[in-house]
């Protein structure tokens, strides 16, 4: 694994024991710069000497998925059969686990479409992970990744985050359709909440941040 520079965010994939379980962490440390404070709570981890023991708790938040399409949000019981993600960076988080559970719990009137943005191919979190459950979902499960500084290999989406590409790659806003987001502010913000509020989402009925 290559030393990390106050530049380059530094991924970590470790075997934790939780309760009478091993579980898969993954933690990407982003160090400050002069520009910006870093990740809070990977500085934090990353200073943790090895050996050393962590407690976690969770998982919460305001959005519950309980299969089979069925959603509660704040309190409210919904369902959509369309979910569009749009993910940045460490912003993957929790949607691979909404792709997760539907890949898992063989929901297969549920359709998953994704836009996840990362500046290299090397930034990707849990590609493999990702690549598998596209290719096991029989469909229901398809991934559009959007680097800014790619290789001149790379086949995929180049540059940032636009109405183009989420017109391209996720669903269109129907009855049925929802569209989560989580990532960096800038993109959320400047980007992806403009380009679904002009095809016709609407924030707090089929449109939420994680």
């Amino acid at each position: 694994m290559e030393q990390p520079t106050a530049r380059q965010p530094f991924l970590e994939r470790t075997i934790y024991q939780t309760g009478s379980q091993p579980s898969d962490i993954v933690v990407k440390t982003y160090f400050p710069t002069a520009s910006v404070p870093g990740g809070a709570m990977s500085n934090i981890l990353d200073c943790i000497p090895i050996g050393e023991q962590v407690d976690f708790q969770g998982p919460t938040g305001r959005i519950v998925y309980q299969g089979q399409g069925n959603f509660e949000i704040e309190g409210k019981q919904n369902t959509f059969r369309k979910i569009s993600l749009v993910l940045g960076g460490s912003g993957i988080t929790p949607g691979y686990a909404l792709i997760a559970r539907v890949v898992a719990t063989a929901d297969e009137d549920v359709e998953v479409r994704v836009v996840d943005s990362n500046k290299t191919e090397k930034d990707v979190l849990l590609r493999e992970q990702l690549d598998h459950f596209e290719r096991t979902s029989g469909g229901r499960v398809r991934i559009a990744h959007v680097l800014s500084h790619p290789k001149e290999s790379w086949g995929g989406f180049r540059g940032h985050v636009e109405g183009r590409i989420i017109k391209e790659s996720l669903f269109p806003p129907e009855n049925d359709s929802v569209a989560f987001l989580c990532g960096p502010p800038g993109m959320i913000q400047k980007a992806a909440l403009p380009a679904l509020r002009e095809w016709g989402y609407v924030e707090d009925e089929n449109l939420f941040g994680f």
